[in-house]
C-alpha cells in the first residue's frame, strides 16, 4: 500500500513537472507589439457587501469588518485578475516581481494581487499584535483523485509576524505559478479566522488585477489569438478567445454576473 501511495505521489509530481515544461513561457523579441485595453462589468445589479463579526482583539481589530468583496465604480469592479491563458512566447517577465502582503488592522492588503516566478512575497505586520498567515496552494488535481482532498490546498508558507513592524521575505517559486491542474494560492489566518486574500503567480508578464473603475491594459502581445481569462472572488472564473494585430489596441468589455 505505502509502494501504491508512493507512485501515485511520484506520479502527481512528474505530471505537474512535465506540465510545466510544455506550458514554459519562451522569451522573444516583441516588436509593435498589441495591447488588450478594457473593463471588467457587474452585469446588472451590483452584490451587497457583506460584514464579519470580530470576536477578538477588537481593541486593534474593531467590532466588525466589511468583506470588501464587490467594490465596484460606475458597474467597473476591483480586484478582478486578468490574465493570457497560457501565452506560449512573448515578452519577458518583470525584472522585479514583488508580492506585498500588509497586515494592517487584522486585514490582509492588498485582498487581491499578482507576482511572478522568480520574485519574492513581502510579508509585513502594521498591527501591536501576533499574526499568523498561512498561503495556501489549492492543487485542484488532487481534489479530483483524493478521497480526503486538503480542505484549503496545501501550505505552501506558514509565516508568524509577532510583532508591530516585523518584517519576512520568501521567495515565489516556479510551483507557485498558477495553472489548472493547481489553482491559486489563499491567504488565510489561524489566529483571525476572518482574514483572506488571493494571490496568483504567473510564469508569463500577461497579467493584471483590475483598478477601482475595473479598468486594465496587456501590452506588448505577439499578434494571433488567445484565451483571455478572468476570475473573481464572488463571480468566479470565465474565459473568452480574442484575436489581436501587430500594433493595435484592442479594447474589450467583460461583463460578470448573471
Amino acid at each position: 500500500m505505502k509502494k501504491y501511495l508512493l507512485a501515485v505521489a511520484v506520479s502527481l509530481v512528474l505530471m505537474l513537472g512535465f506540465t510545466g515544461l510544455v506550458f514554459a513561457h519562451e522569451v522573444v523579441e516583441v516588436k509593435d507589439g498589441a495591447t488588450i485595453k478594457g473593463v471588467v462589468k457587474v452585469k446588472g445589479a451590483i452584490p451587497q457587501d457583506e460584514a464579519v463579526a470580530i470576536d477578538t482583539n477588537k481593541d486593534v481589530c474593531g467590532k466588525e469588518q466589511k468583506m470588501n468583496k464587490f467594490i465596484a465604480s460606475d458597474s467597473g469592479i476591483k480586484n478582478a485578475v486578468v490574465f493570457i491563458d497560457n501565452p506560449g512566447k512573448g515578452k519577458s517577465l518583470p525584472k522585479e516581481s514583488i508580492v506585498n502582503l500588509t497586515l494592517k488592522k487584522c486585514a490582509a492588503e492588498p485582498l487581491v494581487s499578482i507576482g511572478f516566478v522568480g520574485g519574492k512575497f513581502v510579508f509585513k505586520n502594521e498591527d501591536p499584535l501576533l499574526h499568523t498567515l498561512q498561503l495556501k496552494l489549492w492543487l485542484e488535481y488532487q481534489r479530483k483523485v483524493s478521497a480526503r482532498p486538503l480542505k484549503e490546498g496545501a501550505t505552501i508558507y506558514n509565516i508568524a509576524l509577532p510583532n508591530k513592524d516585523t518584517h519576512i521575505e520568501k521567495p515565489i517559486k516556479f510551483y507557485h505559478r498558477y495553472h489548472p491542474d493547481t489553482g491559486f494560492i489563499r491567504v488565510t489566518s489561524n489566529t483571525h479566522t476572518w482574514m483572506r486574500g488571493y494571490v496568483f503567480i504567473f510564469d508569463h508578464p500577461y497579467a493584471v488585477v483590475t483598478d477601482e473603475k475595473g479598468a486594465f491594459v496587456l501590452d506588448n502581445l505577439l499578434p494571433g489569438e488567445y484565451v483571455l481569462k478572468v476570475w473573481h472572488e464572488g463571480f468566479g472564473m470565465q474565459e473568452r478567445k480574442i484575436k489581436v494585430a501587430q500594433g493595435e489596441v484592442s479594447e474589450i468589455k467583460v461583463e460578470l454576473g448573471n
